[in-house]
């Protein structure tokens, strides 16, 4: 099944030759279904009817036909359902997790979620099973950007010189067949392919962002939308990265102050210990009981903020990251291995590409802003956080590589929306879903409790909820809390 989003796994990235416009649906006409048997599941926990097959749309990558790799979760044996649900992973450049531990996975989840509903997955090009993959040189040429300073983390010159690498070898038109345009063709194409008319969207995460672009520029196709833990247009999505780790450190204070039981009655100052005893000798903890992920991972300060923001995806582990700091503070390093794992799968995934991330983030992105200005403006107010981000490649890159701007529109069809956040998220906070909901009258917005990032993957109350609304979709009913896991 899908990871969770969201951050800079350097997956390398592909050449591709041919690019799409943004106002052409490219490859209609030429999308073509071939149905072919999905991968072997020997721990397939049930009978519930999986087919599998590949979409092609007419495109070629370096002379090979590009082939885009699709399941459906059939929610009745007996018949196929006209109007299915379309899920949009997120990341960008995550993929809907279509290998055989993935499906196994989408198995286990359709049986807990119950929607009425065929479920359709696709992963995105150059992301997961799709086809071609073509990597470019893991060694880096010339670095996006040098470190300004003795103290910054040496990752960060290495990290931005693959991201830098990679987009010069791709090129403009390369990098344009990998952003939010190709993505919704594609979508359109593997609707037409499967004989649907409309469907309903289930974007998740920065998959919402797509979703919504789909909808606008195909209203006729949408029957319904569900978005969880949305990414509004109107956020800096590109200047995030630090207010959402400042999110996770003040969750882990909060929380703290609430309970009372956590290791630590001061996470901020704990971490802030912590962070600067690493920045003088980052440690190295083994990772060999990990299956796929690098023997050896040394933690930065730079990479313990990320641990800490990605233990924050799931509501309810705010005690246990607190005490393997505190832990780790008072000398067992190895109390930080599985925080350190987490971070290390993102970076190790085969399935993510960073190329589609780059790509989608920076057509996307608000040309009238500056990214690496907001960049320095958002952690100006944050000095906890700031001297081990500045000099991060993540508020630069758009501005070193400008891409033709992918025109976002400014409203959605009138279909009904159930707009879901996590009240725990400090990904996508509840308000912004909250606000984006209160402007559109077809908007219902819940938000789940105990509840942290993309809660329709992982919550029953957030699944039953999606299933109540697929079973009567209406529009519009306000705002509602939902308890209890």
């Amino acid at each position: 099944m899908i990871g969770l989003t969201r951050l800079f796994g350097l997956a390398l990235a592909i050449s591709l030759l041919a690019g799409m416009g943004q106002g052409l649906a490219a490859g209609a006409g030429t999308a073509h279904i071939r149905w072919t048997a999905c991968p072997a599941m020997p721990d397939a926990p049930s009978a519930a009817q999986v087919e599998c097959g590949w979409l092609s749309v007419g495109a070629k990558i370096r002379g090979q036909p590009l082939r885009l790799r699709f399941a459906v979760l059939r929610a009745h044996p007996d018949r196929h359902d006209p109007k299915p649900v379309l899920y949009v992973p997120g990341g960008p450049g995550e993929s809907a997790g279509l290998d055989a531990a993935g499906l196994v996975g989408w198995q286990r989840w359709q049986q807990r979620a119950g929607w009425p509903h065929d479920i359709v997955l696709m992963d995105p090009r150059e992301t997961g099973e799709s086809r071609p993959r073509i990597g470019c040189s893991a060694k880096p040429v010339v670095p996006l950007r040098a470190p300004a300073s003795p103290q910054a983390d040496k990752g960060f010159a290495q990290e931005a010189a693959i991201i830098q690498h990679c987009l010069d070898r791709l090129g403009p038109k390369g990098m344009q067949a990998l952003g939010p345009g190709p993505q919704i063709a594609d979508m359109y194409a593997l609707l037409d392919g499967l004989g649907v008319d409309r469907a309903t969207l289930w974007g998740v995460s920065y998959g919402t962002r797509i979703a919504m672009l789909f909808a606008r520029r195909y209203p006729e196709r949408i029957s319904a939308l569900v978005l969880d833990s949305v990414v509004p247009f109107d956020r800096n999505e590109l200047a995030a990265l630090p207010l959402q780790i400042d999110g996770a450190i003040r969750r882990l204070q909060d929380v703290c102050a609430q309970v009372g039981d956590c290791a630590s009655s001061a996470p901020q100052r704990t971490l802030a210990a912590l962070l600067a005893r690493y920045r003088r000798q980052p440690p190295v903890v083994a990772l060999l009981p990990y299956r796929g992920l690098p023997p050896l991972f040394e933690i930065t300060p730079y990479r313990l903020l990320l641990m800490v923001l990605f233990a924050a995806y799931d509501s309810g582990r705010e005690a246990d990251t607190v005490a393997r700091i505190e832990r780790a503070l008072r000398g067992e390093t190895a109390a930080l291995v599985p925080l350190a794992a987490r971070v290390a799968a993102q970076g190790s995934s085969r399935s993510r590409s960073a190329a589609t991330f780059w790509a989608t983030r920076c057509a996307l992105d608000n040309e009238r802003a500056n990214p690496a200005l907001a960049w320095q403006q958002t952690l100006s107010a944050m000095p906890l956080i700031a001297p081990y981000l500045r000099h991060a490649p993540q508020g630069s890159v758009c501005t070193q590589w400008p891409l033709p701007r992918y025109q976002a529109g400014n409203t959605l069809p009138a279909r009904p929306m159930l707009v879901l956040s996590g009240e725990a998220d400090v990904l996508t906070p509840p308000a912004w879903g909250q606000a984006f909901a209160a402007a559109y009258l077809s908007a219902r917005w819940i938000q789940v409790a105990n509840a942290g990032h993309a809660p329709t993957l992982s919550n029953p109350s957030a699944m039953r909820a999606v299933a109540d609304f697929l079973a009567a979709p209406s529009l519009g009913a306000g705002s509602t809390p939902q308890s209890g896991r």
